[in-house]
């Protein structure tokens, strides 16, 4: 359970070795619970890898309840009774940082971060675009949306979106910032600069895009985004 078999990438030397002095101390203090406590850490494992939990925050996870499972239990006190269910807690910690969490940044993978934006501003310019088309006279091409521009915003915000993010200032570290400023404004002319080329596309291949569909689109975008959110536990996201 604490050994975990999939390979997570850790950047500083430092921090790996923290993580394999934390899985060392996990399975001592496992060793110590009791029949009952042991139990409920298991299941409590496979529901946080349901949820799509990473190794590496489980390790940390662990870390902090093994220490107080095993002091309580020396008082009879059971890891149900000091966390309760464990859907309960396993729902409890997809949704909230550790104590240990509180005080470093915890991103997600590119991809999953890719996903999360990509959905996010596409879903965003289609429903601007569908609301606009809907009160705007339809003989009017301007207030509809091509479609190379609508797959675009899909495409590209989600490049965007990992840029912008991998340079988001760190909260209590100094210095950062204008990076994070520079990354962003240079994020958002490319991505300004690729959507105006896709709407340049010939309309024989590049259609507009009715101002009902679009909406649809952006509405069933922007709800797979917080739902995806939630299922992958997408962690470090600007919204």
């Amino acid at each position: 359970m604490f050994n975990s078999k999939k390979k997570e990438t850790v950047e500083q030397p430092d921090k790996v070795a923290e993580l394999a002095a934390m899985q060392e101390e996990n399975a001592r203090l496992k060793r110590q619970l009791t029949n009952k406590n042991n139990e409920y850490v298991l299941k409590l494992n496979r529901s946080l890898d349901e949820r799509g939990v990473s190794e590496e925050r489980k390790t940390l996870i662990f870390n902090d309840m093994l220490k107080n499972i095993v002091e309580q239990q020396e008082k009879h006190l059971t890891a149900r009774k000091i966390y309760g269910t464990v859907t309960d807690q396993a729902n409890y910690l997809t949704e909230n940082p550790t104590t240990r969490e509180q005080g470093e940044v915890v991103r997600s993978e590119p991809w999953k971060l890719y996903i999360d934006g990509g959905l996010l501003l596409g879903g965003m310019f289609a429903v601007i675009y569908g609301l606009q088309g809907m009160f705007t006279d339809v003989s009017n091409e301007a207030a509809g949306m091509r479609l190379m521009v609508l797959i675009l915003n899909f495409i590209l915000g989600g490049f965007a979106f990992v840029i912008i993010t991998k340079y988001a200032p760190v909260p209590g570290q100094k210095g950062g910032f204008m990076k994070y400023i520079l990354a962003t404004v240079l994020a958002m002319m490319l991505f300004v600069l690729f959507v105006t080329l896709g709407a340049a596309i010939p309309a024989v291949i590049n259609p507009i895009v009715p101002a009902q569909v679009s909406l649809g689109i952006g509405v069933i975008a922007i709800a797979a985004k917080f739902y995806l959110k939630r299922k992958l536990n997408i962690r470090g996201t600007l919204f």
